[in-house]
């Protein structure tokens, strides 16, 4: 199947801390989170960073494999990120963190992890009512837009970019453009990118044990609806909301997104983390990488 492309950002900076794995969206990549990636570098975390199967520089989606696409995108990130987090110390947290498709992917990674002390989310592709299977509609329009951003040069890419954000930073304009070149038309006319196990249960899963953040918006193109959000607070998550700010909540309002996040990885160092086995904190033991 061929192993995936993954970023590596050590420490760079501060009281070292641990690792982040850190996951894109889908038609995103690697570098579009470099910026994020290099901030946790600088207050103290390792941050490894996938492109995931379909992305980036890694391989392509191979409409034969048998194993659902959202599965096969949870099996290569734990192939990948496994050695980083192997060599973490004993005494390192470890935090997962992905946006939109890559939420998901994350959280199923997480609950699956041999330690975790802290799981944030960026406005989480999940659907209600819960499904690992996306609206056919949906993924064949997503496909004709990307096949024909394809056909575009990296300049008009880019205007068209600033054009419909341009609130966003330049350098975020640019590497969205160069990520949308660089993604399978083939894994986004499918769009089953969402791993099987149920959302609402692994979210349950993992709160039991370590907390859940998950930043939204208040657009109207954010993925968590009022819906989302009850059943997100309903199983243990913390839901913070930022006013205007759409389904990309770190280009809309990178402030108040670095401040909510930031804020929220000081409070989780008190958070003593979860390893395989540890049934006497009522977590289900998870399997070890």
């Amino acid at each position: 199947m061929g192993g995936i492309s993954t970023e590596y950002h050590p420490r760079s900076a501060g009281e070292r801390r641990g690792t982040i794995v850190a996951l894109h969206g889908l038609r995103e990549s690697a570098d579009t989170l470099h910026r994020l990636a290099t901030n946790w570098a600088a207050h103290g975390w390792d941050v490894v960073v996938p492109d995931l199967r379909g992305h980036g520089r890694s391989p392509r989606w191979d409409p034969a494999d048998p194993l659902h696409p959202g599965d096969r995108l949870l099996a290569d990130v734990r192939d990948a990120v496994g050695p980083y987090l192997a060599r973490a110390g004993r005494d390192d947290e470890v935090v997962f963190y992905g946006h939109s498709a890559g939420g998901a992917i994350a959280a199923a990674a997480a609950e699956q992890a041999a330690v975790v002390h802290g799981v944030l989310l960026e406005d989480p592709f999940w659907r209600l009512p819960v499904t690992a299977f996306q609206d056919r509609f949906v993924a064949a329009r997503a496909a004709r837009e990307l096949l024909a951003y394809q056909t575009w040069g990296q300049q008009r890419l880019e205007a068209h970019g600033t054009s419909s954000h341009p609130g966003w930073q330049a350098w975020e304009v640019r590497q969205w453009a160069r990520a949308q070149r660089q993604a399978d038309a083939l894994l986004v006319r499918n769009g089953h990118v969402i791993p099987t196990a149920p959302w609402p249960d692994t979210v349950t899963a993992i709160a039991a044990s370590a907390p859940v953040l998950v930043v939204t918006g208040t657009a109207p193109d954010v993925g968590m609806t009022p819906d989302h959000r009850r059943v997100l607070s309903d199983r243990g998550a913390e839901v913070v909301a930022i006013a205007g700010a759409g389904h990309f909540v770190r280009r809309d309002n990178p402030v108040a997104f670095a401040r909510t996040t930031d804020a929220w990885l000081e409070q989780i160092r008190t958070v003593p983390g979860v390893r395989s086995g540890a049934g006497a904190r009522g977590r289900p033991e998870r399997v070890s990488w």
